[in-house]
């Protein structure tokens, strides 16, 4: 009698067990339809002709922002970036890090609403993929990056805050080792969004030389920046060549004064003999 309670007990068990299986499949396979897709692309950004006129713009712009109504300096410097120069200066960082020249990439980084909108398409098979989209604030308080989640989804699907939360971290601790990132932070006190999608860049004023260097730099093209590559390196050849002409010609000085030196020698002992 109670072996048969027992395995009545045990069938239950492994009717309970079989059953919770068959609902992990199936919402599994819910949830993947819902994540998945087909993949997307995104029209690679390309450095413009616009993006150098913008970031002189910007420049000059910058001088405004180290004074007050009053002609003073001020003690922080507040420059204030549209939404559309927002993009261009992403557009172009991507531009420049996009070295393959692809048309079309499967990413995408769009300033919109104050917030960054970020595309991601992850190829899982031949015509299946998964979307994701994440919106985040970017925050940057002594030159440490700092990335807010608002939301996000895989596909149809919605993504919980604690995953979107460990995604930004790990995204802006990988953002922090890239060298000239963590250069071009460091130059602002503080980086945050300000009203109708513009973005506030706070600095001190005596890094000004550094701040409007680094804004330079994101308006340049990838051509620009080989060219002045070419440049310092045709410079120091130039400075390396004056350096070895004029050890040349301090040799040469030598020599000759040696052979004058050699020259009153045997002079001095001609006139000895004479005068023997």
């Amino acid at each position: 009698m109670a072996s048969g309670k027992k395995g009545c007990c045990l069938f239950s068990l492994l009717k309970f067990f079989f059953l919770v299986l068959i609902v992990l499949v199936i919402v599994s396979i819910v949830l993947f339809l819902y994540a998945t897709g087909a993949p997307t692309s995104y029209p690679a950004p390309v450095f413009e002709g616009r993006d150098t006129g913008v970031v002189a713009n910007i420049v000059t712009r910058l001088a405004r922002s180290l004074v007050d109504k009053e002609g003073r300096v001020v003690d922080t410097a507040v420059l204030k970036l549209s939404q559309s120069e927002v993009q261009t200066l992403l557009d172009a960082a991507i531009a420049k890090s996009n070295d393959l020249k692809h048309e079309t990439v499967p990413y995408a980084v769009i300033w919109e609403d104050g917030k960054l909108h970020l595309h991601y398409s992850s190829i899982v098979s031949d015509g299946c993929a998964v979307n994701f989209s994440v919106e985040v604030s970017p925050v940057v308080e002594q030159g440490e990056l700092t990335l807010v989640p608002g939301g996000g989804s895989a596909g149809q699907l919605p993504l919980p805050y604690i995953l979107l939360n460990y995604a930004a971290k790990k995204l802006a601790r990988k953002a922090m080792k890239n060298d000239s990132t963590r250069t071009a932070l460091s130059a602002f006190t503080r980086i945050e969004p300000g009203d109708d999608g513009t973005l506030l860049l706070m600095f001190d004023p005596r890094d000004v030389n550094t701040v409007i260097r680094i804004l330079r730099s994101a308006g340049e093209s990838p051509e620009e920046e080989r060219v002045a590559d070419g440049d310092d390196a045709d410079d120091s050849a130039d400075s390396e060549d004056e350096d070895a002409e004029v050890d040349s010609e301090d040799n040469r000085d030598g020599s000759s004064d040696e052979d004058l030196s050699r020259n009153d020698e045997s002079d001095s002992e001609e006139n000895e003999k004479i005068e023997e």
